[in-house]
């Protein structure tokens, strides 16, 4: 297998994974942001496509961050139970830790690129590839936050006197 034929493969694994996650999403934000990432692992396929062909390939500008960021706020500012969303918890775990590795790859490819202009959009995908992995531990971190800080009025040991 060719580093072209793995990287399609990463890609299309992540976009299923991607699907899946939209489609079981307890809340309408969440599942735009899971199919927003579906749609740019879909572009990164379809550029590592054109890379193996030789063809002329660009990055697409993405507004998935701040759509991510803005939506991630809106919920922390509401009071909804994501008990549903924990139950997913493990895919948003294998989905960051797949986002790393992919970026890993990616910059790993960048520096051997015998090609420039292959080079920067090994590149720059592997930057789209940081921003997913960011964009699920701002999801992870929101849903487990709860958890992992009972800072709830009926939790504060700060009026104990």
């Amino acid at each position: 297998m060719n580093i072209y034929e793995f990287a399609r493969n990463r890609e299309k694994q992540a976009e299923e994974t991607y699907r899946k996650l939209a489609e079981g999403a307890v809340d309408k934000g969440l599942a735009t942001i899971f199919s927003k990432l579906a749609e740019a692992e879909k572009h990164h396929y379809e550029i590592i496509q054109k890379m193996e062909k030789a063809e002329k390939a660009a990055i697409f500008r993405s507004d998935i961050l701040h759509y991510a960021k803005k939506t991630i706020n809106r919920l922390k500012s509401r009071e909804q139970d994501f008990i549903a969303a924990t139950s997913q918890m493990e895919i948003y775990q294998a989905a960051k830790n797949n986002e790393a590795e992919s970026e890993r790859f990616y910059r790993e490819q960048a520096e051997k690129a015998v090609n420039p202009q292959q080079g920067k959009l090994f590149l720059a995908i592997a930057k789209e590839e940081h921003q997913h992995y960011a964009i699920l531990e701002s999801i992870i971190d929101f849903i487990t936050y709860p958890e992992t800080h009972p800072e709830n009025a009926e939790f504060n040991y700060q009026n104990e006197g």
